[in-house]
């Protein structure tokens, strides 16, 4: 049965969302919502909360984001805000191996931090600063997600999520560095000082900023990157990863979705023809991907210092020129 008019109000106004008191509002009784649970036409997202099954999504973060809303409609004590990985669903930030089953939701004034079910309360301090809205959700703002799951998660993750928010221009290292100010006492901020340190903005994809990881930890040196590439006739490509001294241009693979063989064939016909003038031009290229940047393998030191070995044994003169991206702080 639709949805009276009253009811479709509220639930309009909140993501589809609406609760046992509100239905009563609208004229059902208790029996009724009962009925209409049981027989599958509402569905139960916590206590007393629900939407229309016909409403339903079977996205995992559609579901993780329809919990998060309820439970904050439910929340009336104290200031609440989605936080951590939730807040940065919210925002788009991307994220290594997120449990989207536990929805995280920071409160100020809280009793203690602890889970509940699905929901992980953090106990925090949630100065005015801190708090924003995205989709009419009150959330932490970027710079505050990014150190909370900087203390929180394992510095791959933590980096990915901040040079994912830094490089969608959600926040800056200016405030991330602000942010951490605030929160210098707090559990992990070492940690999160150690992400905040060795973000750039600059890398595009969680793929090239755990190929930085793996150049670290491996002893090759840090690149610069996205660097415009050009040789006598013009421009030739913007780069993932640039090593200016060692004439080396890097790659990530892994960006490009090929659809169907055509697509695959053009593709890699134009990254021939591109990486044929970058080497015309003097330039070595070497190409990481995501298997052996993530696992830290051996073979990203070899390919890296292979190239910079063959570009110091080459003869021939060099005709490029390149600009590279302003520095990062």
């Amino acid at each position: 049965m639709p949805l009276p008019a009253g009811l479709i109000t509220f639930a309009t106004a909140q993501a589809g969302l609406f609760s046992a008191a509100q239905a009563r509002l609208a004229g059902y009784t208790s029996d009724e919502i009962t009925r209409l649970r049981r027989s599958g036409e509402w569905v139960r997202i916590r206590h007393g909360m629900y939407v229309e099954r016909v409403s339903m999504s079977d996205d995992p973060v559609a579901r993780h984001l329809l919990l998060l809303r309820a439970t904050l409609l439910a929340i009336t004590a104290t200031t609440s805000a989605a936080s951590h990985a939730s807040s940065a669903l919210l925002f788009d930030i991307a994220q290594l191996d997120p449990d989207l089953s536990l929805v995280h939701i920071t409160r100020d004034g809280g009793a203690s931090s602890r889970m509940s079910g699905r929901i992980f309360y953090h106990d925090a301090c949630l100065p005015p600063g801190h708090l924003t809205k995205v989709d009419g959700v009150l959330a932490t703002t970027a710079a505050r997600t990014v150190v909370d799951l900087a203390r929180s998660l394992p510095f791959d993750a933590a980096l990915v999520a901040a040079e994912s928010a830094l490089n969608l221009k959600l926040t800056t290292l200016a405030e991330l560095d602000e942010v951490l100010a605030y929160c210098v006492d707090w559990p992990g901020a070492r940690k999160a000082g150690r992400v905040v340190a060795f973000a750039s903005p600059y890398s595009e994809s969680p793929g090239e900023t755990l190929g930085r990881i793996a150049f670290d930890a491996l002893g090759v040196p840090q690149p610069h990157q996205q660097v415009y590439i050009f040789d006598r006739y013009g421009f030739i490509a913007r780069c993932d990863y640039f090593w200016e001294h060692f004439h080396t241009v890097g790659e990530f693979d892994g960006k490009v979705k090929y659809v169907g063989a055509k697509a695959r064939d053009d593709t890699v016909l134009l990254e021939k023809k591109r990486e044929d003038r970058l080497r015309d031009a003097g330039l070595e290229v070497c190409r990481f991907d995501w298997a052996e940047s993530r696992g830290r393998s051996e073979s990203v030191r070899h390919k890296a210092f292979s190239a910079f070995d063959r570009a110091a044994n080459r003869r021939e003169n060099r005709d490029y020129h390149f600009k590279l991206q302003p520095p990062a702080r």
